[in-house]
């Protein structure tokens, strides 16, 4: 999988769309990274808990610090975005979502690895399709450059090479 497909985007319009409902009594959003930091992780997810984990403890107890934390927030969904490498949700204090705790957990990632050795379903985000691709091209270029025969053609080379990925669209765009 490539990075610029939308995976980020799509899950930011799920979340905020679930900011409007009362299906989960908390929205965590984490982005992991490349240079993933289990300590950083655990902050990140306590702070919009609007707790704090002590800085003088290991990782071993923080995570489950963290544990107990979620564990008394009721349902929750938690989204690790951009997430590079496997990790255990239990070495950071992640609860493992359940049918009981009306949990959910979703994360993004490149890497099909990733996907099977975290034993996450896989949901693979599509390349735009060429009409699509040159109607975002469009919307970020303008309108009104499309009845130059000249741009025209030199525009679907661009919308061409960008292969469907809609970053690259809206860049170039």
């Amino acid at each position: 999988w490539v990075g610029g497909v939308g995976k980020s985007t799509i899950m930011k319009h799920v979340h905020n769309r679930l900011l409007k409902e009362d299906k989960f009594k908390k929205l965590i959003w984490a982005t992991v990274s490349q240079d993933f930091d289990v300590r950083r992780l655990q902050n990140d997810i306590a702070s919009q808990l609007e707790k704090t984990l002590s800085d003088d403890k290991n990782t071993t107890i923080r995570a489950g610090e963290l544990l107990e934390m979620l564990r008394k927030q009721g349902s929750f969904l938690l989204i690790l975005d951009d997430v590079w490498s496997s990790f255990s949700f239990e070495d950071v204090g992640i609860l493992e979502p359940t049918t009981d705790n009306g949990c959910k957990l979703v994360l993004t990632t490149r890497s099909a690895k990733v996907v099977r050795e975290m034993d996450c379903k896989k949901v693979q985000v599509p390349y735009l399709l060429t009409d699509e691709a040159m109607q975002l091209f469009l919307s970020k270029v303008g309108q009104d450059m499309l009845p130059n025969p000249n741009l025209e053609s030199i525009m679907k080379d661009v919308v061409c090479e960008c292969g469907g990925l809609p970053l690259a669209l809206k860049v170039l765009g």
